[in-house]
């Protein structure tokens, strides 16, 4: 029995020192023009499993100029408008030489990193020269058209050599131009379901990626700004409130900002922007340093001193969302025979796991352990029919998790992560 235990152990150890050098990949998908209470009225059930599993703000704020062309580029750079120079979509005045969007900024720290885009609106591409993007791949969609935007970007998430994904829809601001703004209006809320549907078919496509198992993806969600009857650009709350969504692996379920308050903005003086409630509230800054953070996490001291090196205005949420697996002191040998091919999917999972397999195994056992090395669900030489097992881990509690599993004389060891 103690022979086994070790082997759990060994094999945990082995996990999650692979685990602990998971190749860090970055997934933002901005929704033009959603209000928090939008989004909120929506039927939006991919959303909301990644709000379930991740952190998430539904009182974030837009402390700038409430119109696209600033917006945007405040979430790419992570400076608000005095400092990158868009304060309208004409993009006149733009200083993106001098604030770069976090691909490229990325990329001066580790050049190897390959991004790609998909944008339904031109000027977010147009109005940039690459040099200053970042993005290996740059691609135009139709303005508004969320199926084929989505299609876009599966072909480029198939890619396993991607690291930086981001994808642009419009289709929500576009219809609450053409009939208003509101969560009372049937075709806005519409809009949202769309979009989310789409989101449900990229996330599937994310974790279908042959290398998913061995990356940590964070996904980031985010508005520019919301709106108030068929228009926006303006101060009110209805065009200041968005909302602001990570998830991954590693990231805790967690609600940022609880007591809803708003920071204020650099657009009405005075008041101003209050500092002290900032530190505690997502606002779009936060996205590109945020990303920026998770991509160079490998890097020491490299957050916050990213802040003053690229004189960055926002803050990374890493520190009070993100856990990844600790570093393994000891490298541990792989065990010998540990080649049975195994695809598993979902992961994370709420409950059932399947293991699809190669080859039809007449007698297959596996065993689940969790993080602290012990054995927590067994099953021992039973039939297998057909190529597919179902294991439901319902029953565990939200954690890492080892999956062994032996059959045919070879074995293989599956990370699991639970999270209800």
């Amino acid at each position: 029995m103690k022979k086994l235990h070790l082997l759990f152990v060994l094999l945990l150890a082995m996990s999650v020192s692979a685990m602990a050098t998971q190749k860090r990949k970055v997934l933002f998908i901005g929704i033009d023009g959603t209000r928090s209470d939008a989004l909120q009225s929506a039927n939006t059930p991919n959303i909301d499993a990644l709000i379930a599993h991740g952190a998430y703000s539904y009182d974030a704020w837009c402390l700038g100029i409430t119109v696209s062309g600033p917006s945007w580029s405040s979430m790419f750079t992570g400076v608000w408008y005095p400092k990158h120079g868009v304060t309208d979509n004409s993009y006149s005045g733009s200083q993106f030489d001098k604030y770069h969007e976090y691909p490229a900024l990325a990329k001066q720290y580790k050049p190897g990193l390959y991004a790609a885009e998909v944008m339904e609106w031109p000027p977010l591409i147009d109005n940039i020269a690459n040099i200053y993007d970042g993005y290996n791949v740059r691609i135009h969609v139709p303005d508004g058209g969320t199926t084929t935007t989505g299609t876009a970007a599966l072909t480029y998430l198939a890619d396993t050599n991607v690291d930086i994904m981001t994808i642009y829809y419009d289709k929500v601001d576009l219809t609450g131009h053409s009939s208003g703004f509101s969560p009372l209006n049937p075709a806005y809320i519409s809009a949202i379901e769309s979009v989310d549907a789409n989101i449900g078919t990229v996330i599937a496509a994310l974790h279908a990626r042959p290398t998913y198992a061995y990356e940590d993806w964070l996904i980031l969600l985010m508005t520019d700004h919301g709106g108030i009857l068929t228009g926006h650009g303006a101060n009110t709350d209805q065009e200041r409130h968005i909302w602001f969504i990570a998830d991954g692996t590693y990231i805790a379920h967690k609600q940022l900002n609880l007591a809803g308050t708003d920071p204020g903005s650099y657009r009405i003086t005075p008041p101003g922007v209050d500092t002290t409630i900032l530190k505690s509230v997502p606002v779009q800054t936060d996205i590109a340093v945020t990303a920026l953070h998770f991509l160079l996490y490998d890097i020491p001291g490299i957050y916050p001193s990213i802040i003053t090196t690229d004189s960055l205005d926002g803050k990374s949420w890493l520190d009070s969302i993100y856990f990844p697996p600790t570093i393994m002191p000891t490298a541990v040998q792989p065990l010998a025979g540990t080649n049975l091919a195994v695809k598993m999917y979902p992961n994370p999972t709420t409950n059932l796991v399947t293991l699809w397999f190669e080859h039809s195994n007449t007698n297959i056992s596996y065993s689940v352990i969790n993080a602290m090395g012990a054995l927590v669900k067994q099953e021992n030489n039973f039939q297998m029919s057909g190529l597919k097992l179902n294991i439901d881990l319902g029953s565990l509690s939200d954690g890492t998790y080892i999956i062994h599993v032996e059959a045919d004389n070879k074995t293989v060891d599956k990370k699991v992560v639970i999270k209800h």
